[in-house]
């Protein structure tokens, strides 16, 4: 938005009446070759640049008290941007007198731009006055000018001129609240405000005077300025809204990917088996070539309690597995490993394409209900099976065989042992185990 405003000059002695407008829009002006601030640039010429100056500190500093105020500060506010000009003058140069009372006129038209404010006509005159805080605090005041009368007289004029097409609307005009020997201006200008007046009312156009001690009074005529946020609150609530909940959906489906798998032993000799318990286990078998089937052969152990096998035979595994979380396997199905770490032996890591299902329909949440044969070699040792579940589809068969080999490599005895437990434990999302003992004495075990 283009903000105009009417400035009214007269010398103190009344010569040099004249009439211009104070612009203040959007469009940056040509570089000036003396490197002028672009705001003010192209006042320079009309001998306003100095006023210009403490026009500019005077609205910018209007405007950072109300950027200020915007939630976050003054960073997250803004104001349109502004370029102060002016109309063509009578006189190419004007005095510093004139020029100061210029201020009030120019600082209006510039925050008007700035906070995009709608106006209608306005009139203005007096000096802009920066505050003497050295801190650069305090209130921007409007000062008295000298030809108050024949400024005022320039107004009438105009509405005289114009009368046909203003008729109807209102005016402004803002004016210092004091005159130049400290007394009340609309007193000192009493008859001269009458005449203003009645020339308005001649023209059919209505007339506010208001008189100004500071800048900030503009506020009780064109009403609140505010800035306007870059984020609001509800942007911000939206976006943290959004954040949230994609923080959330990011959180469940990390859950998702990563929750435990719950694996069972099975009763291997009862396929419509589905309690746990410690019956449930997995079973030695022994190859019937008259039957060409594994038949289940009854628990054996030791001295410790700890099962064995002879060497020779097939240990029979049955598992079930189900999620940890609800619907984890929709994000990600697991995937199941059978590994083998002995005390005699390298560990061998497979894939669960060992396993085969045993055909029952699985229960509801089920994810897996399979049987595996893993046949055992004839070689006096201590066997530690693992079935293990991850999600993580990137789990590469041989890189992990080789990291188990490397865990192990120096280890002797139960270490073996143990360690695998561990590496695995970490590296997967679901495990159990089984440990036994092989014997090649086929008579401790019939």
């Amino acid at each position: 938005m283009t903000a105009r405003v009417f400035v009214p000059l007269v010398g103190a002695d009344g010569s040099g009446q004249q009439l211009f407008e104070a612009i203040a829009g959007a469009t940056a002006p040509e570089a000036h070759p003396a490197k002028l601030v672009a705001q003010i640039s192209e006042l320079y010429d009309f001998g306003l640049y100095r006023v210009g100056q403490t026009v500019r500190e005077a609205a910018t500093r209007f405007c950072d008290v109300r950027r200020g105020r915007v939630w976050l500060g003054r960073r997250n506010a803004r104001v349109h941007p502004w370029y102060l000009r002016i109309s063509e003058l009578q006189v190419g140069r004007l005095s510093d007198e004139n020029a100061r009372s210029a201020g009030l006129g120019l600082t209006l038209a510039a925050v008007l731009a700035a906070f995009d404010r709608p106006h209608g006509l306005v009139f203005a005159t007096g000096e802009v006055l920066l505050p003497q805080d050295p801190a650069g605090l305090g209130t921007v005041a409007i000062g008295p000018v000298d030809g108050i009368r024949g400024k005022l007289g320039l107004v009438g004029d105009y509405l005289h001129r114009h009368r046909a097409t203003l008729a109807g609307e209102t005016v402004t005009v803002l004016l210092p609240t004091t005159a130049v020997d400290g007394r009340p201006l609309a007193e000192v200008e009493a008859r001269t405000l009458a005449r203003l007046r009645a020339a308005a009312d001649d023209a059919g156009v209505g007339l506010a005077v208001v008189h100004l001690d500071t800048l900030d009074a503009i506020e009780s005529l064109f009403g609140p300025f505010s800035a306007e946020p870059w984020i609001s609150r509800r942007k911000a609530l939206g976006a943290v809204a959004a954040v949230a909940l994609v923080a959330a959906g990011l959180a469940g489906w990390s859950a998702l990917a990563h929750a435990p798998v719950l694996i069972s032993w099975v009763p291997v000799e009862d396929a419509n088996a589905r309690s746990i318990g410690p019956e449930a286990t997995p079973r030695r078998a022994r190859y019937r070539a008259d039957i060409d089937k594994l038949e289940l052969k009854p628990d054996c152990l030791d001295e410790q309690r700890q099962p064995v096998v002879v060497g020779g035979e097939t240990v029979v595994l049955r598992v079930t597995a189900v999620d940890g979380r609800p619907f984890a396997s929709w994000v990600a199905p697991p995937r199941f490993f059978i590994a083998s770490v002995s005390r005699a032996a390298d560990p061998v890591v497979l894939d669960a394409g060992l396993f085969r299902t045993t055909g029952a329909a699985a229960a509801e949440g089920v994810l897996t209900d399979a049987v595996a044969a893993i046949p055992i070699e004839a070689t006096d040792d201590e066997i530690r099976l693992f079935v293990v579940a991850t999600r993580d589809r990137t789990v590469s068969l041989s890189q992990l065989t080789e990291d188990l080999r490397s865990r192990l490599k120096g280890l002797e005895g139960a270490a073996v042992l143990a360690t695998s437990a561990q590496f695995l434990k970490d590296r997967f999302d679901g495990q159990i185990d089984y440990q036994f003992k092989v014997t090649t004495d086929a008579a401790r075990c019939p």
